[in-house]
């Protein structure tokens, strides 16, 4: 794989094969990418599809400059080859990976690319949101749950939890140095070429903007989906064998056993209906066995690995209550949650009297709503917090029922176990919502509306129930006419690059909160930046190298790369 000149900021690789119902879909989020089109390169690499997917691929790249097709001469049985070939056919100095029937953020993904350029950065990370049938929900918020800097990316807690290409962006030169390649498995070949890439780049940035979606919608098969338990199970061991001989930091490889063991050998292995119903449980045990086996002999104990105390216990039962191990599971998968009860401020899970022996299991935070209350002639909604001592509550947050792409973040008091809302903060935009507490940092729990009961005769219904807020009618009239706001996160840059130009006429200030205009600054104008800063009502500005302020609105200012030339702005008439 030979040495390719920089000449794009980015490449965009794309793996197809038989795709033709989501490849326009995917197509269009790049057109719409909030991003100079000739600083962006999209490769998409045809694994000799049966359908009309190459055809419909052609088209576009007919109609515009930066999307670039390649065909293979022969199917190679997964998405590994092609993604080899797009990133060494690549020219950007940064890499991302997207699934053909997935889709980018318009303006989260140009953003978390400009953060990276702006500070050099090895390795980047996104917001991802998965969408279903019935239902949109974020994943892995430990890699987007604030906008950072500087990071080394194997030493983010969890990090390891989401190896794969979603909402990651990376540098071309850290695969090519280093030699990285998909291996080609039908299953499991995202964690090789993440954990080594992960664990080898030095610096990484981190964005809350939202960025890559993935689809899972029933409608979309994949190799995936075709893949039954034991198969995945063999590839997974065949992934476990290779990593363990790879040479990475110790505290990268230990991280990276701990999600192996804990994901794929214990939660999607034996916490599952598929293991309970297996005909061949033989298979199961025999597996971990050899699972433990490999990680003794590397060095290592399991019990010492893993961090989760659910995945810990299972691991327990397995060696202490063999005889008993099936009705754990049993019990993990369909009573455990009906049977909870608090004790010193905290819940905590029951558990028959046969598995007394393993370690009590206890909830880090769990928030129960506890009603309306007048205080001081305000109304508050008020939510019972039981929690362990160092859990550290962050943040409260609204967020649409079924929609994690929709939220915000509420005013609230933490008093003594008790969090107080203030009835006017309870509202988002005319949508139902539940309330979600944030702690330490990235977890998260959504409140409950009812506490919780063990009870032998019986048992209280719906007691895993979510407080939900169904929005009046009277409330929808009220809330619809608004005109819709964008929020800071995506009108405006959340950094600062070393460079901008304006694209609409604007001012210089003084001072932060633009109370102070010094001069007019036109259309077209390139400006060197040296620092970001918000005003008091935390709106982002930029430094420029002369210490004074400018807009960081995205509407009146572009990022530019330091080697961009030739910029050339539209005529439009426009506002400040």
């Amino acid at each position: 794989m030979g040495e390719i000149e920089i000449e794009k900021l980015i490449s965009i690789i794309v793996s197809v094969y038989n795709k033709e119902k989501f490849i326009d879909k995917c197509i269009q989020s790049l057109i719409d990418l909030n991003i100079d089109k000739s600083k962006i390169e999209a490769i998409f690499v045809d694994d000799v599809s049966t359908d009309n997917s190459y055809e419909i691929l052609k088209r576009y790249e007919t109609n515009y400059d930066f999307i670039r097709c390649i065909q293979l001469e022969e199917n190679s049985g997964g998405p590994a080859e092609p993604r080899n070939i797009g990133i060494q056919e690549s020219k950007g100095k940064y890499v991302t990976v997207l699934d053909a029937d997935d889709w980018l953020e318009s303006d989260g993904f140009p953003n978390l690319v400009h953060q990276m350029d702006a500070h050099d950065s090895d390795f980047g990370f996104g917001q991802c949101f998965k969408h279903r049938n019935h239902e949109i929900v974020k994943v892995a918020n430990f890699a987007s749950y604030k906008i950072d800097n500087g990071l080394v990316p194997y030493e983010l807690y969890k990090i390891f939890r989401a190896i794969g290409p979603w909402g990651k962006v990376f540098k071309r030169s850290t695969v090519i140095d280093n030699n990285i390649k998909f291996k080609n498995l039908k299953y499991a070949e995202d964690k090789l070429f993440y954990s080594e890439l992960m664990s080898k780049s030095k610096s990484a940035s981190m964005t809350t903007d939202h960025v890559y979606h993935v689809n899972r919608y029933t409608d979309n098969e994949s190799l995936v989906k075709e893949t039954d338990d034991i198969e995945k199970a063999n590839l997974n061991f065949e992934v476990l064998t290779e990593l363990i001989q790879m040479d990475l930091p110790k505290y990268a490889k230990e991280q990276i056993l701990c999600r192996i063991i804990e994901m794929d050998f214990i939660s999607r292995f034996f916490i599952k209906k598929a293991f309970l119903n297996s005909n061949n449980k033989s298979f199961y045990y025999e597996m971990f066995d050899k699972v433990e086996n490999m990680i003794k002999n590397a060095g290592y104990e399991i019990e010492q690995l893993l961090e989760n105390a659910r995945y810990r216990n299972v691991y327990l039962a397995y060696h202490h209550n063999r005889e008993d191990f099936e009705d754990y599971i049993r019990f993990m998968l369909y009573k455990a949650n009906s049977h909870k009860y608090i004790k010193g401020g905290i819940v905590r899970y029951k558990y028959p009297e046969k598995f007394n022996n393993l370690p009590e299991l206890k909830a880090k935070c769990v928030g129960i709503h506890n009603g309306t209350r007048m205080i001081n002639d305000n109304l508050y909604e008020v939510i019972e917090i039981f929690k362990e001592e160092n859990s550290v509550i962050n943040s409260v947050e609204l967020v649409k029922i079924n929609d994690e792409r929709i939220s915000k973040n509420i005013e609230f008091t933490y008093e003594q176990g008790f969090i107080y809302i203030k009835k006017e903060h309870l509202y988002l935009d005319g949508n139902n919502f539940n309330i979600i507490i944030r702690f330490n940092n990235f977890e998260s729990s959504l409140v409950y509306a009812s506490y919780p009961n063990v009870s032998d005769n019986s048992k209280l219904y719906r007691q895993n129930a979510k407080t939900e807020f169904i929005v009046s009618k009277q409330a929808k009239k009220i809330v619809e006419p608004k005109k819709v706001v964008k929020s800071n996160a995506k009108k405006y840059y959340q950094s600062a690059p070393k460079r901008i130009v304006t694209i609409k006429n604007t001012n210089i200030y003084k001072d932060v909160d633009f109370k102070e205009k010094l001069y007019p600054m036109p259309k077209g104008q390139i400006v060197e930046i040296k620092g970001f800063e918000k005003s008091t009502k935390k709106t982002p500005r930029f430094i420029t190298n002369e210490g004074l302020y400018i807009s960081a609105n995205k509407d009146i200012v572009l990022s530019v790369s330091s080697t961009d030339e030739n910029i050339s702005i539209k005529d439009n008439d426009s506002k400040n």
